[in-house]
């Protein structure tokens, strides 16, 4: 402590499944620096906070991927699982005592976190970062940032007119853990907007306490999501398994995966080309046979509105796990799902486009979250590389960034030409600039700060610590970067391809949902690691699972000891 300043070696920002592997990967490998960890709320684990799990909240990433390589999460019990995705509850539990149990020096990582701590700014000078907490007398400073506050961290309610006139409950998905709304008589006509996994799993938890539940999906929106099935497929145990292993992953048109023979074969070729729509369409077939979209006991209801509107290929409606047997019987039958927009809303409820009234005790905004930077003013973001609002944005730079996006665009095409031919589907697109951060983490021109979690990727977990990892050899100078001109590239690259990839999802360059083995592997392969890959063949074929990953942080520092310009 010096005056009004408290000077540590890293701040890291969030203490989700992102900031606690930071905080761990880097006490790993620096376990006698000084780090201190923000967390807004009062507990740990973000969207796995004890705030924001309910009874019926699953998790879409089962045993064995839904842990960290360190520590397996063990004793869920049988009636809690389903093909091995279970409650969250017990990630909620594996994470309080991961943080108590993993001491460095005289510290453990919980010791380092700082509750109810939100940022309200953060700003550098002279090669410093001042981080501004609400509360908190002192500026901390410190020479480097981990921002791991993610996607999840701001709610998105969309503006309605009337809405505040609503004389019922409102609230979003993220509170609605610790709400009442369930076990509260007085809510009887519950209402769940948003079309993704999160308003599913409300309307079956209300479905299932009895409530009279309407379901609405925006009619000029980009669709419901797909449901897959939670069973495997062969060998692999449940769909996760058949989705994240390195030969599922080749089938995926990633702008991550190695360019060999193979992917030559199966996109440029007419018969690898058959190939290619002879799987998809098979893995397209088991979310609607496993709907039964068109059954006789949903027409009353409008269950086909949950018909998505896209292939799953695309992603451009997103995907969820079916994580329990009876969900599209229960869906089907309780619950009314309307496929419309809203016009307005009142003391009783909402109207919709068509005319129709929809009244309501309750309404839960499975709306998402907010793309924005709340402790950053934003010029600053804009300069960081993340997305604001094009206003903020130089207009040279735009000009710079469109010229090498029209480019990434004549190779993510070249290269995948299947991405020429998407199918019909509602296009939006954003007023905000694209995600620009070298591997999605890095700003092209300040490497003293790293922001991990910003991708959506179908497995967080393992990107958490393989993210984190790359992020501390970044920090501590230990990746050969390419020059200015090739980071822009390959950001401008990467944002065309996920453009073409992934439709409206990917408007902002951050969508990578199916692309979690090989986004995870290039990183990997840039720090020059190789104890997570497995002999052939069952590295082509295996699931990769959290264990793989045991022992990367040792391979790492045996390279890089000591590391360059850092006093461990």
């Amino acid at each position: 402590m010096s005056g009004r300043y408290q000077y540590c070696d890293l701040v890291v920002i969030g203490s989700g499944i992102y900031g606690i592997s930071a905080a761990r990967t880097y006490l790993e490998v620096h376990p006698h620096l000084n780090v201190i960890i923000f967390e807004a709320s009062a507990t740990i684990g973000g969207v796995w906070s004890a705030g924001r799990i309910y009874d019926d909240f699953i998790t879409q990433t089962p045993l064995g991927m839904a842990e960290f390589s360190d520590r397996a999460l063990k004793d869920v019990p049988q009636d809690d699982q389903y093909y091995g995705f279970f409650k969250a509850q017990h990630v909620t539990r594996y994470l309080a005592s991961y943080v108590k149990e993993h001491l460095y020096g005289d510290k453990s990582i919980a010791d380092r976190i700082h509750f109810n701590a939100p940022v309200e700014r953060l700003s550098k000078q002279d090669g410093q970062w001042s981080v501004v907490v609400k509360g908190c007398k002192p500026i901390y400073k410190a020479p480097q940032v981990i921002d791991a506050s993610g996607l999840t961290s701001t709610p998105h309610i969309p503006s309605i007119p009337g809405k505040d006139a609503f004389q019922g409950l409102s609230l979003h998905h993220k509170d609605f853990g610790q709400s009442d709304v369930l076990t509260n008589s007085r809510y009887q006509g519950f209402v769940v907007l948003g079309g993704a996994k999160s308003a599913a799993d409300v309307a079956y938890a209300a479905a299932r306490s009895h409530k009279r539940v309407t379901w609405i999906i925006r009619k000029s929106g980009v669709g419901p999501a797909a449901f897959v099935p939670a069973q495997g497929r062969g060998p692999y145990k449940n769909s996760n398994e058949s989705f994240y292993n390195r030969l599922t992953a080749s089938f995926l048109a990633s702008a991550f995966h190695s360019e060999n023979w193979w992917t030559q074969f199966l996109y440029r070729t007419r018969v690898g080309r058959q190939l290619w729509n002879w799987i998809w369409a098979g893995i397209n077939a088991g979310p609607q046979k496993l709907a039964k979209f068109d059954r006789p006991d949903g027409r009353k209801n409008g269950f086909a509105n949950l018909k998505p509107d896209t292939p799953l290929f695309w992603q451009n409606d997103s995907t969820g796990i079916v994580q329990r047997a009876d969900f599209f019987d229960t869906i089907a039958t309780q619950v009314r799902v309307i496929r419309q927009d809203i016009r307005s809303m009142n003391e009783e409820g909402l109207m919709l486009d068509d005319g129709t009234a929809v009244a309501a005790d309750a309404i839960v905004y499975c709306t998402g979250w907010k793309i924005c930077h709340p402790y950053l003013d934003n010029e600053t973001a804009a300069q960081l590389g993340l997305p604001v609002h094009q206003d903020f944005c130089p207009p040279q730079e735009i000009v710079r960034w469109q010229a090498l996006d029209r480019k990434g665009e004549i190779k993510a095409l070249e290269r995948f030409p299947i991405l020429c031919e998407p199918p019909s589907h509602l296009a939006s697109t954003s007023a905000l600039s694209p995600l620009r951060l070298y591997k999605g983490m890095l700003p092209p021109h300040d490497h003293s700060i790293i922001f991990l979690g910003k991708l959506m990727l179908g497995n967080h977990f393992r990107n958490a610590e393989v993210q984190a990892l790359w992020a501390v050899a970044a920090l501590d100078g230990n990746i050969c970067f390419p020059s200015t001109e090739d980071i822009g590239a390959e950001i401008a690259d990467t944002v065309a391809w996920c453009r073409k990839r992934y439709l409206s999802k990917g408007e902002l360059g951050n969508w990578l949902y199916f692309d979690m083995v090989p986004y995870t592997d290039t990183l990997l392969e840039q720090l020059g690691l190789k104890s997570h890959r497995k002999t052939w063949p069952k590295d082509l074929l295996a699931p990769c699972v959290a264990r793989d990953l045991r022992g990367l942080v040792n391979e790492y520092k045996e390279l890089h000891q000591p590391p360059n310009g850092r006093k461990s």
